[in-house]
Protein backbone atom coordinates (compact mmCIF):
# COMPACT_ATOMS: atom_id res chain seq x y z
CA UNK A 1 0.00 0.00 0.00
CA UNK A 2 1.76 3.38 -1.10
CA UNK A 3 0.70 6.22 1.04
CA UNK A 4 1.05 9.72 -1.09
CA UNK A 5 0.96 13.30 -0.35
CA UNK A 6 -0.17 16.08 -2.99
CA UNK A 7 -0.55 19.54 -2.43
CA UNK A 8 -2.52 21.41 -4.55
CA UNK A 9 -4.90 18.43 -4.76
CA UNK A 10 -8.53 20.30 -4.59
CA UNK A 11 -8.36 20.53 -7.98
CA UNK A 12 -6.97 20.01 -11.51
CA UNK A 13 -3.75 17.80 -11.79
CA UNK A 14 -4.00 17.19 -8.23
CA UNK A 15 -7.25 16.01 -8.03
CA UNK A 16 -7.31 13.88 -10.97
CA UNK A 17 -3.82 12.46 -10.05
CA UNK A 18 -5.25 11.38 -6.72
CA UNK A 19 -8.26 10.05 -8.45
CA UNK A 20 -6.00 7.62 -10.09
CA UNK A 21 -4.09 6.69 -7.99
CA UNK A 22 -6.86 6.02 -5.21
CA UNK A 23 -8.44 3.98 -7.51
CA UNK A 24 -5.01 1.82 -7.84
CA UNK A 25 -5.35 1.30 -3.89
CA UNK A 26 -3.26 4.20 -2.72
CA UNK A 27 -4.08 6.00 0.22
CA UNK A 28 -4.08 9.83 -0.29
CA UNK A 29 -3.58 13.06 1.59
CA UNK A 30 -4.83 15.83 0.04
CA UNK A 31 -3.22 19.58 0.78
CA UNK A 32 -5.12 22.65 -0.07
CA UNK A 33 -6.29 26.08 1.26
CA UNK A 34 -10.10 25.98 0.36
CA UNK A 35 -11.46 23.48 3.16
CA UNK A 36 -14.24 22.90 1.14
CA UNK A 37 -13.09 22.41 -2.09
CA UNK A 38 -10.34 20.17 0.24
CA UNK A 39 -13.36 18.20 1.18
CA UNK A 40 -15.42 17.63 -1.83
CA UNK A 41 -12.39 16.61 -3.34
CA UNK A 42 -11.41 14.05 -0.48
CA UNK A 43 -15.13 12.64 -0.47
CA UNK A 44 -15.00 12.03 -4.66
CA UNK A 45 -11.71 9.73 -3.54
CA UNK A 46 -12.36 5.88 -4.44
CA UNK A 47 -11.62 3.92 -1.40
CA UNK A 48 -10.60 4.67 2.07
CA UNK A 49 -8.46 5.44 4.29
CA UNK A 50 -7.64 8.77 3.07
CA UNK A 51 -7.01 12.26 4.43
CA UNK A 52 -6.55 16.11 4.31
CA UNK A 53 -4.90 19.23 5.33
CA UNK A 54 -5.85 22.60 4.85
CA UNK A 55 -2.68 25.27 4.68
CA UNK A 56 -2.12 27.75 2.39
CA UNK A 57 1.41 27.51 0.46
CA UNK A 58 1.76 30.73 -0.30
CA UNK A 59 1.50 31.70 3.66
CA UNK A 60 5.33 30.81 6.13
CA UNK A 61 2.43 29.64 8.14
CA UNK A 62 1.04 26.91 5.70
CA UNK A 63 4.24 25.97 4.71
CA UNK A 64 5.66 25.02 8.14
CA UNK A 65 2.48 23.20 8.62
CA UNK A 66 2.97 20.99 5.67
CA UNK A 67 6.56 20.80 6.35
CA UNK A 68 5.98 19.67 9.72
CA UNK A 69 3.69 16.73 8.51
CA UNK A 70 5.80 15.96 6.04
CA UNK A 71 8.48 15.46 8.95
CA UNK A 72 5.91 13.82 11.23
CA UNK A 73 4.21 11.10 8.36
CA UNK A 74 6.11 8.62 5.70
CA UNK A 75 4.78 8.72 2.29
CA UNK A 76 6.36 7.19 -0.51
CA UNK A 77 5.65 9.38 -3.34
CA UNK A 78 5.14 13.32 -2.81
CA UNK A 79 3.16 15.89 -5.50
CA UNK A 80 4.87 18.95 -4.98
CA UNK A 81 1.81 20.16 -6.97
CA UNK A 82 0.59 23.54 -5.68
CA UNK A 83 0.98 26.28 -7.52
CA UNK A 84 -0.29 29.90 -8.86
CA UNK A 85 -0.45 31.80 -11.82
CA UNK A 86 -0.85 35.64 -12.86
CA UNK A 87 -1.56 37.52 -15.93
CA UNK A 88 -0.41 40.97 -16.67
CA UNK A 89 1.99 43.62 -18.07
CA UNK A 90 5.14 43.53 -14.68
CA UNK A 91 4.85 47.09 -13.81
CA UNK A 92 1.19 46.87 -14.20
CA UNK A 93 0.53 43.92 -11.90
CA UNK A 94 0.58 44.77 -7.95
CA UNK A 95 3.97 44.04 -6.53
CA UNK A 96 3.13 42.13 -3.23
CA UNK A 97 0.57 39.56 -5.24
CA UNK A 98 3.86 38.71 -7.69
CA UNK A 99 6.09 38.08 -4.21
CA UNK A 100 3.48 35.46 -2.80
CA UNK A 101 3.79 34.16 -6.33
CA UNK A 102 7.21 33.59 -6.26
CA UNK A 103 6.40 32.88 -2.87
CA UNK A 104 3.98 29.62 -3.41
CA UNK A 105 6.06 28.41 -6.89
CA UNK A 106 9.57 29.06 -5.39
CA UNK A 107 10.25 28.60 -1.69
CA UNK A 108 7.08 25.85 -1.01
CA UNK A 109 8.44 24.08 -3.56
CA UNK A 110 12.03 23.90 -2.06
CA UNK A 111 10.86 24.01 1.77
CA UNK A 112 8.93 20.90 1.36
CA UNK A 113 11.30 19.20 -1.02
CA UNK A 114 14.09 19.91 1.32
CA UNK A 115 12.03 18.17 4.35
CA UNK A 116 10.46 15.39 2.11
CA UNK A 117 13.72 14.15 0.83
CA UNK A 118 15.66 14.59 3.97
CA UNK A 119 13.72 11.45 5.29
CA UNK A 120 12.99 9.60 1.76
CA UNK A 121 13.93 6.06 1.17
CA UNK A 122 14.69 3.97 -1.96
CA UNK A 123 12.23 3.47 -3.72
CA UNK A 124 10.45 6.98 -3.28
CA UNK A 125 9.44 9.70 -5.36
CA UNK A 126 9.21 13.37 -5.10
CA UNK A 127 7.24 14.76 -8.39
CA UNK A 128 7.41 18.74 -8.07
CA UNK A 129 4.93 20.06 -11.10
CA UNK A 130 6.28 23.00 -13.39
CA UNK A 131 4.81 24.16 -16.38
CA UNK A 132 6.36 24.18 -20.10
CA UNK A 133 6.82 27.52 -19.53
CA UNK A 134 9.50 26.68 -17.95
CA UNK A 135 11.42 26.27 -21.19
CA UNK A 136 10.06 29.81 -22.98
CA UNK A 137 9.11 33.10 -21.85
CA UNK A 138 5.73 34.53 -21.85
CA UNK A 139 5.62 37.85 -22.15
CA UNK A 140 2.39 38.90 -19.59
CA UNK A 141 3.23 36.25 -17.32
CA UNK A 142 6.93 36.90 -16.80
CA UNK A 143 7.47 36.21 -12.75
CA UNK A 144 5.27 32.90 -13.38
CA UNK A 145 7.54 31.37 -16.61
CA UNK A 146 10.08 32.50 -14.27
CA UNK A 147 9.31 30.71 -11.31
CA UNK A 148 8.46 27.67 -13.38
CA UNK A 149 11.89 27.60 -14.85
CA UNK A 150 13.30 27.70 -11.57
CA UNK A 151 11.48 24.39 -10.90
CA UNK A 152 12.34 22.65 -13.94
CA UNK A 153 16.24 23.21 -12.89
CA UNK A 154 15.89 22.31 -9.75
CA UNK A 155 14.32 19.32 -10.23
CA UNK A 156 16.68 18.37 -12.78
CA UNK A 157 19.84 18.69 -10.03
CA UNK A 158 17.66 17.41 -7.19
CA UNK A 159 17.03 14.12 -9.67
CA UNK A 160 20.91 13.42 -10.54
CA UNK A 161 21.67 13.94 -6.47
CA UNK A 162 19.26 11.82 -5.37
CA UNK A 163 19.03 8.52 -8.21
CA UNK A 164 22.26 6.55 -6.99
CA UNK A 165 20.13 6.23 -3.80
CA UNK A 166 16.97 5.18 -5.48
CA UNK A 167 15.08 8.40 -5.05
CA UNK A 168 13.28 9.45 -8.06
CA UNK A 169 12.70 13.33 -8.91
CA UNK A 170 10.97 14.38 -11.32
CA UNK A 171 10.03 17.49 -12.86
CA UNK A 172 6.83 17.65 -14.48
CA UNK A 173 6.01 20.01 -16.92
CA UNK A 174 2.54 20.29 -18.12
CA UNK A 175 1.26 22.54 -21.22
CA UNK A 176 -2.14 24.63 -20.72
CA UNK A 177 -4.74 22.27 -18.55
CA UNK A 178 -8.74 22.24 -18.35
CA UNK A 179 -8.78 23.56 -15.55
CA UNK A 180 -9.87 26.80 -13.46
CA UNK A 181 -6.08 27.45 -13.21
CA UNK A 182 -6.31 29.95 -16.51
CA UNK A 183 -9.39 32.30 -15.35
CA UNK A 184 -7.64 32.37 -11.32
CA UNK A 185 -4.51 33.91 -13.04
CA UNK A 186 -6.74 36.60 -15.21
CA UNK A 187 -6.80 34.81 -18.08
CA UNK A 188 -10.62 35.15 -19.65
CA UNK A 189 -12.51 32.69 -22.66
CA UNK A 190 -11.64 35.03 -25.35
CA UNK A 191 -7.88 34.49 -24.59
CA UNK A 192 -8.12 30.66 -23.54
CA UNK A 193 -5.88 28.17 -25.84
CA UNK A 194 -6.66 24.65 -26.13
CA UNK A 195 -5.77 22.60 -23.80
CA UNK A 196 -5.58 18.73 -21.99
CA UNK A 197 -7.95 17.00 -19.70
CA UNK A 198 -6.46 17.06 -16.24
CA UNK A 199 -7.04 13.35 -16.16
CA UNK A 200 -4.91 13.13 -19.46
CA UNK A 201 -2.27 15.20 -17.82
CA UNK A 202 -2.61 12.69 -14.50
CA UNK A 203 -2.19 9.74 -16.48
CA UNK A 204 1.02 10.84 -18.40
CA UNK A 205 2.37 11.86 -14.80
CA UNK A 206 1.62 8.66 -13.29
CA UNK A 207 3.02 6.75 -16.62
CA UNK A 208 6.35 8.89 -16.13
CA UNK A 209 6.71 7.93 -12.28
CA UNK A 210 5.91 4.24 -13.24
CA UNK A 211 9.12 4.46 -15.59
CA UNK A 212 11.16 6.39 -13.82
CA UNK A 213 13.57 7.22 -16.59
CA UNK A 214 13.89 10.97 -16.96
CA UNK A 215 13.90 14.28 -15.17
CA UNK A 216 12.34 15.92 -17.33
CA UNK A 217 8.73 15.25 -18.56
CA UNK A 218 6.70 17.23 -20.94
CA UNK A 219 2.73 16.55 -21.29
CA UNK A 220 1.41 16.48 -24.20
CA UNK A 221 2.39 15.45 -27.80
CA UNK A 222 1.96 19.16 -28.97
CA UNK A 223 3.95 20.37 -26.17
CA UNK A 224 6.92 18.41 -26.87
CA UNK A 225 6.65 18.71 -30.54
CA UNK A 226 6.70 22.88 -29.26
CA UNK A 227 9.26 22.06 -27.24
CA UNK A 228 11.40 20.80 -30.30
CA UNK A 229 10.87 23.52 -32.80
CA UNK A 230 12.29 26.05 -29.49
CA UNK A 231 15.41 24.78 -29.93
CA UNK A 232 16.10 25.69 -33.89
CA UNK A 233 13.63 29.05 -33.56
CA UNK A 234 16.12 31.99 -32.57
CA UNK A 235 15.43 33.27 -29.57
CA UNK A 236 14.08 36.47 -30.27
CA UNK A 237 11.58 34.76 -32.59
CA UNK A 238 10.06 33.02 -29.90
CA UNK A 239 9.83 35.53 -27.44
CA UNK A 240 8.56 37.50 -29.77
CA UNK A 241 5.77 34.92 -30.82
CA UNK A 242 5.05 34.09 -27.40
CA UNK A 243 4.26 38.06 -26.62
CA UNK A 244 1.82 37.50 -29.58
CA UNK A 245 0.37 34.31 -28.28
CA UNK A 246 0.18 35.46 -25.18
CA UNK A 247 -2.31 37.14 -22.42
CA UNK A 248 -1.67 40.60 -23.02
CA UNK A 249 -3.70 42.90 -25.43
CA UNK A 250 -0.88 44.61 -28.32
CA UNK A 251 0.45 47.71 -26.32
Amino acid sequence: MRKILITGGSEGIGQAAARALAAEGGVVTLVARNPEKLQAALRSLPGSGHSSLAADLSTPEGVALVAKHIDENRYNVFFNNAGSGLYGRFTELPLDKQLILMHLNMDAVTVLAHHYLALARPGDALVNTGSALAFVSLPGSAVYAASRAYVANLSESLWWEFKGKGIYVLGFNPGVVNSGFHNASGGTDENRAAGQAPEAVAQELLRALRQRRHPRVVSGVANRLTQLLMRVLPRKTIVNMMGRFGPLKPA
